[in-house]
């Protein structure tokens, strides 16, 4: 990715990010996340701001460009302030505390010395990022004092951002439900690891040009570490923007409506994935007994090209539910008993034991159907082994459980075995 495009990307996902978090915090949400978030937010466009060529040339204070100073100091507050609201966004505020008590000397120490060592060779070419600086020309160091601030920024900088891509994760996969927001973390933790990886490059890079028997690199530094920095800084960018939005979104009175239509729109897409994922197990039983299903779908893609979803969901069920009922007077109540006892001994309880018996239901029931063999005298019950479930989502979880357990446990096999053996040993007592 191109350095200045990353850098525009930044600029915008920044500023919409300073926009939505600033209006979260005027309508009431003044937490210290929120804080945090609004400052890390403000200091991450600031940050992407000092980078760009125009702005840089501005910074000239006594004759003296202060970009490098000015960018990584404000970098390093911005990381801060992420780590500030992840962490009390996810841990305890006690726990928050000590860490960001931490990560806070860290930070006055490693920005107190960069300072101090900028100030010693201001002038220098290690601390200029246009195109006559060693950074972007390559080449030895005019300064021993230049590859000493960079590796001191380096080793800095790998401690936030590591504990960076761990908070942020460990927040994605509590925010699973939400997928785009556990998508926007991710994306933001894997900037964060991509500019740590990196920071071992400049370590690498600063011991080469200060150990002395060693020539430098014979490649200039930003050619290596500036497509990963760039890629980063957009993973980076977009979670903050993601989280800003987010935060707007879910909080805002005048956004309710969007908030409703979204809530729809999920459950319509949950609605027909789940759909879909039936159709294996609704598909094998309607070819056993096509008759209980009402104007079935050709084939499986048609069903899936279905838009009613709510309504096909509900079809569904009720004609799995149908499905069973009819098979299940083909099933005696030993085997329901067998099926329970299996899936008990394999660790299994609650929800998933009467998936489990449905399943075998099914799967023996179809059989015994198609096989014209006779009812028996006592059915299963697969009622008793299940939680009472009315709505729409609760009766397709339990499907999709059972469709599960139909094509996926070994206990449903295990028990048409059983049943076949014993059909065969009573079909050759009869002949006897």
């Amino acid at each position: 990715m191109n350095a200045s495009l990353a850098v525009v990307v930044g600029l915008i996902a920044s500023l919409i990010a300073v926009i939505t978090v600033l209006h979260r915090v005027v309508q009431g949400g003044r937490t210290p996340q929120l804080r945090a978030l609004g400052a890390g937010a403000v200091f991450s466009f600031v940050a992407s701001l000092v980078r760009v060529p125009d702005v840089s040339a501005l910074l000239v204070f006594g004759g003296v460009n202060v970009t490098w100073p000015l960018e990584n100091i404000l970098g390093m507050l911005c990381l801060y302030l992420m780590l500030c609201y992840m962490h009390f966004t996810v841990d305890a505020s006690a726990v928050a505390a000590r860490q960001m008590l931490r990560h806070l000397t860290a930070l006055l120490g490693a920005g107190a010395i960069l300072v101090f060592l900028f100030a010693l060779a201001p002038h220098s070419r290690e601390f200029d990022f246009g195109p006559q600086g060693r950074y972007t020309a390559g080449g030895s160091p005019d300064t021993v004092v230049g590859p000493i601030a960079w590796l001191i920024l380096a080793v800095y900088l790998i401690y936030p951002l590591q504990d960076l891509t761990r908070v942020s994760l460990r927040w994605a996969r509590k925010a699973a439900s939400i997928r785009w927001l556990s998508i926007a973390l991710g994306a933001y933790a894997l900037g964060a690891f991509i500019s740590a990886a990196v920071q071992l490059h400049v370590l690498v890079y600063q011991v080469a040009l200060l150990v002395p028997d060693l020539d430098p690199l014979p490649w200039p530094e930003a050619s290596v570490e500036g497509p990963p920095l760039a890629v980063a800084g957009v993973g980076t960018m977009v979670g903050l923007c993601a989280t800003g939005v987010y935060s707007v979104l879910m909080t805002s009175p005048r956004l309710r409506p969007v908030r409703e239509l979204l809530h729809h729109v999920q459950l319509w897409w949950q609605y027909r994935v789940a759909c879909c994922r039936l159709y294996p197990l609704w598909s094998t039983l309607w070819q056993a007994l096509p008759s209980v299903a009402l104007s079935p779908a050709r084939s499986r893609i048609a069903d899936c090209l279905r838009l009613h979803a709510t309504w096909n969901l509900h079809r569904r069920i009720i004609e799995l539910a149908d499905f069973l009922q009819a098979f299940r007077r083909y099933v005696s109540a030993d085997v329901g008993e067998l099926a329970e006892r299996l899936a008990r001994e394999r660790g299994l309880d609650g929800d998933d034991v009467a998936a489990v018996v449905d399943a075998v239901v099914l799967a023996v029931g179809s059989e015994a159907y198609l096989a014209k063999r006779p009812m028996p005298d006592s059915v299963v019950d697969v009622v008793a082994r299940r939680h009472a479930v009315s709505a729409l989502d609760h009766e397709a979880r339990h499907w999709l459980l059972v469709s599960a357990m139909r094509f996926g446990s070994p206990v449903v096999p295990e028990v048409l075995n059983a049943v076949r053996e014993r059909v065969l040993t009573a079909e050759e007592g009869d002949v006897s």
